[in-house]
């Protein structure tokens, strides 16, 4: 009935015992018997007679010996029986009056869970109001017998059964009246000699007392919480050692003390060191029965800042009028201090002001002016005090001036502008003035309030203010304002004059790792210094302006094509000459984009558009060059733009798909695995190459969610091409640099495998070697814990790039993939046989497997076989297919090669 783990020594059978018995002492006799006979007697005659009588002798015996062997083990037998029935019913009394619940499930495909139950305790009615056949005659009758809300989380736990070996879970089952019991179901799996599960035992607990008594206490704390949460002040229980019985929310938040569940059982003082003593007066006082209260009361919290509390001590007695707890009840009335600490500033600040402030009655006539108004206008308080503010005037301006700001003033509430005045000595100055009016309930003007500052000398800084908006505050040169300024007029030259011009657009390679390595002091130093070279470099008629950033632009008047090619070096090879920066010695390039009037544009958009454009060229050949501009480039950028924005709608209108290229062993010509390849058919555009839209799913950022969905994609193909009959392979998807560096992928990658039930040894992460050698150690930090799921980590396109061999062997890599231009190359190129063959022994030296790619040739496969390559992929054995295309191939493969299988 259950699996035992109490083992004896084994006994022989009887069969055996008795059987060696009978040899023994048969031959013993025979021997013997014939031995003595011809000792004893020398007739032959006699010996045979004798011989036959020993022989009847013989058989009497043996015979009353085997019946006397038989009946005492028979008996033995008996007896064991009989002991064995007696533990039984002992046993299964044991069981049927527990209170749990026995049962023990055998393995059978043919149920739905892959489990059938064997056997079930006899007080299985008792709980559940069905028999124990109810639950041998059907695999699914517990399950469907689950409460439906229970059946998700029930599911999700069996799968970590075969995992961990022990599982404890508790949920709803339906009694047979209808009503649902909490079961407390505790499972123990067994398994065979040969590793595979044979048998799980299980006993289940009815909890649904325990359950209904734990309910009640989650709904009384909710209902307690929801009263905290509520409470009009914070509120908080002490006992007599002032640790936390209970704290509303308020009081978490009013005193920033966390999560009010971490507080039961800490000490008040611990959290709160800088309490004001006036409280653990009022405590010890409490404690003696007495209620305290204080109306104000600093108190500071644990980031430093105060609050200002209303508060309240109040003491609890138990039923024998002890003091067993108290509760403090606070106010927060910080706010209310501050409006009356404002309304003290408010005053403080209309007297310690900057700006002159008057505040005149509804008739106009001022009531209170500040220190500044007088330290303006030269009046002294008492001077001005009942008079009207046109004593201020000049006189310098028209009636209609003061008519229309008083109009304004009374139809919007406020007027705003310049006033010219004049001070107590008759000198006038320029203010600027706001002026606002303020209405009592019955909307009659109440009082009005004037603020204003001498502007005279702003007024004067202005010529200096404009002056510097058309330069460069960093290094001096002019900006793009002034700049755009010297095109048009420039421009207008050439025009009138049939002259060429060129317009040099100039950016900075590598210059935000200098600003990220060195700090933003070496970027400023490297700009000043980019800024003298560049006008060292030019004539005295050009215009060297810093657009913005590392962006510099030359204005080149009179210059045509060969010589803008000609400075273009010039400034190649002076910005390239190393530069000191606080003892390093430093080297940047410049890459150069070139506009040419007229041919390029004849406005100053379009011009600066170009080379713009030109510049972008430059930097994406990689830099320290020049480039004029062209009008395909222009059509590239386009191009670029519309993939970028069609790109975005991809996977939302299903335009992306996934096609599978199989990989093959050398060796035994099996199908060992499959890569993952993306295509994308866009409705207008056509089929897009992957080597052109890639780039800039990378670049926007696109990649992140295209990256995941062919994740997803792929492993939910693998899992149902398994659960569809297929054996299993491995399923290959490559991986972006860009998704690479989510500190999250590694979690991402373990989500997508328990959601599509696929086992992590199927799946392959394809990761190419510059991805891996840009930054070695983050590399492997992440390759661990990928690794550490259990799936499969391949280097892409190994051998096109650098990585150093020191860091290889750290990866926690399986194999290597043999980039495709060297297996292209192999029958022409003795380097890249080299390539090959030197790459299969490093592999095969670190105990790595080796895929090479692009294989197309007969003669390829077969010189790749003779290096000892592992893998093969490419068009020799088949092109990439979508995935019903690739089911028919695999079958036809299998058919038409007899290869040993799939892998």
């Amino acid at each position: 009935m259950f699996p035992s783990k109490t083992f004896r020594v084994a006994r022989f059978p009887a069969s055996i015992r008795i059987g060696l018995i009978y040899f023994v002492l048969a031959s013993l006799w025979v021997w013997g018997s014939d031995w003595l006979a011809l000792q004893l007697l020398e007739d032959h005659a006699l010996v045979v007679q004798v011989q036959s009588l020993k022989g009847e002798l013989f058989v009497l015996c043996t015979a009353a010996l085997l019946f006397w062997l038989v009946r005492r083990e028979e008996g033995a037998q008996a007896a064991v029986r009989g002991e064995l029935e007696r533990t039984r019913n002992q046993l299964e009394h044991f069981v049927d009056t527990s209170a749990s619940i026995i049962y023990a499930l055998t393995p059978d495909l043919g149920a739905k869970a892959g489990w059938r139950p064997v056997y079930v305790s006899a007080n299985v009615w008792r709980l559940t109001g069905y028999l124990p056949a109810d639950w041998l005659d059907r695999s699914g009758f517990w399950f469907e017998h689950l409460h439906p809300d229970d059946r998700s989380q029930v599911r999700q736990a069996w799968q970590q059964l075969q995992q961990l070996g022990t599982l404890s879970l508790r949920y709803r089952f339906q009694h047979r009246d209808g009503s649902y019991r909490w079961i407390d179901d505790q499972l123990q799996l067994y398994w065979g000699t040969d590793g595979q599960p044979f048998e799980i035992v299980g006993s289940w607990r009815d909890v649904t007392e325990q359950e209904q008594v734990q309910q009640a206490l989650r709904d009384r704390q909710v209902k307690l919480d929801t009263f905290l949460a509520h409470a009009p002040a914070a509120l908080a229980m002490f006992n007599r050692d002032m640790r936390y019985l209970l704290a509303s929310q308020r009081w978490v938040q009013d005193f920033q003390l966390g999560a009010a569940g971490d507080l039961v059982g800490r000490s008040h003082d611990e959290l709160l060191p800088e309490l004001p003593p006036q409280w653990r007066q009022a405590y010890q006082r409490a404690l003696a029965g007495e209620t305290v209260q204080r109306e104000e009361e600093p108190c500071r919290l644990p980031d430093g800042s105060e609050r200002w509390l209303r508060w309240k001590v109040q003491p609890c007695e138990s039923v024998d009028g002890r003091v067993e707890s108290i509760v403090i009840l606070a106010e927060d009335i910080t706010a209310r201090k501050l409006r009356e600490q404002a309304l003290e500033l408010n005053a403080s600040l209309f007297m310690n002001s900057s700006e002159g402030i008057v505040i005149c009655d509804g008739s106009k006539r001022i009531l209170s002016v500040n220190r500044a108004f007088s330290e303006i206008t030269g009046y002294a308080a008492g001077e001005v005090l009942g008079q009207l503010p046109m004593l201020l005037r000049s006189g310098q301006q028209p009636r209609a001036f003061y008519r229309d700001m008083w109009r304004q003033i009374r139809r919007a509430g406020r007027w705003q502008g310049e006033i010219l005045n004049r001070r107590k000595g008759g000198e006038p100055f320029l203010a600027w003035l706001t002026i606002s009016l303020v209405r009592d309930q019955d909307g009659r003007v109440r009082n009005y309030y004037g603020i204003f500052h001498d502007i005279t000398q702003r007024k004067q800084a202005e010529d200096r203010i404009s002056q510097l908006t058309h330069y460069d505050a960093l290094t001096g040169l002019p900006n793009r304002v002034l700049l755009r300024e010297r095109i048009e007029a420039e421009l207008a030259q050439a025009k009138r004059e049939q002259e060429p011009l060129a317009l040099m657009f100039i950016d900075v390679d590598r210059f935000k790792y200098i600003n990220d390595s060195l700090g933003h002091r070496a970027g400023d130093a490297l700009l000043v210094e980019m800024a003298s070279r560049l006008e060292q470099a030019v004539r005295q008629q050009d215009t060297v302006s810093r657009m913005g950033g590392d962006e510099f632009t030359l204005l080149l008047p009179q210059m045509d094509a060969e010589q803008a090619a000609y400075l273009a070096q010039a400034i190649i090879a002076r910005i390239s000459a190393p530069w000191q920066f606080e003892g390093l010695e430093l080297i940047v390039t410049p890459s150069i984009g070139i506009a040419m009037f007229p041919g390029d544009g004849q406005v100053v958009d379009a011009l600066l558009q170009a080379g713009d454009t030109a510049m972008y060229r430059a930097k994406g050949a990689g830099g320290a060059n020049f480039q004029f501009y062209e009008p395909g480039m222009q059509l590239s950028a386009s191009r670029t733009l519309q993939l970028e924005n069609a790109l975005r709608w991809a996977l939302e209108r299903h335009e992306l798909e996934l096609h599978y290229q199989p990989q093959i062993e050398l060796s035994t010509g099996r199908v060992t695995g499959c890569e993952a390849l993306l295509r994308w058919t866009h409705p207008q555009l056509g089929s897009v190459a992957p080597s052109e839209f890639m780039p800039i799913a990378e670049a926007s950022g696109l990649i992140l969610p295209i990256g995941e969905w062919v994740l997803r994609t792929a492993v939910a193909q693998n899992k149902a091409w398994q659960q569809a009959g297929l054996a299993p392979v491995v399923m290959a998807v490559n991986v972006s640099a860009v998704q690479f560096r989510q500190t999250q992928f590694p979690a991402l990658v373990r989500l997508v495998l328990e959601e599509a039930g696929l086992e992590p040894g199927w799946l392959e992460l394809e990761l190419t070697e510059s991805v891996v050698s840009a930054d070695p150690e983050a590399a492997i930090r992440i390759m661990k814990q990928l690794d550490s799921l259990g799936l499969q980590l391949s280097v892409d396109d190994f051998g096109t790039g650098y990585s150093s061999l020191s860091y290889l062997k750290r990866f926690p890599i399986d194999k290597l993939k043999i980039d495709q231009s060297f297996v292209r190359d192999l029958g022409s190129d003795p380097d890249s046989a080299l390539i090959v063959s030197g790459v299969i022994a490093m592999a095969r030296a670190l105990g790595l497997r080796t895929t090479a790619e692009g294989v197309e040739t007969a003669e390829q496969a077969a010189m790749l076989a003779h290096e000892g390559s592992d893998e093969v992929q490419g068009y020799w054995y088949a092109r990439p297919m979508p995935a019903e295309q690739y089911e028919r191939w695999l079958q036809d493969y299998l058919a038409t090669t007899r290869a040993p299988g799939i892998v």
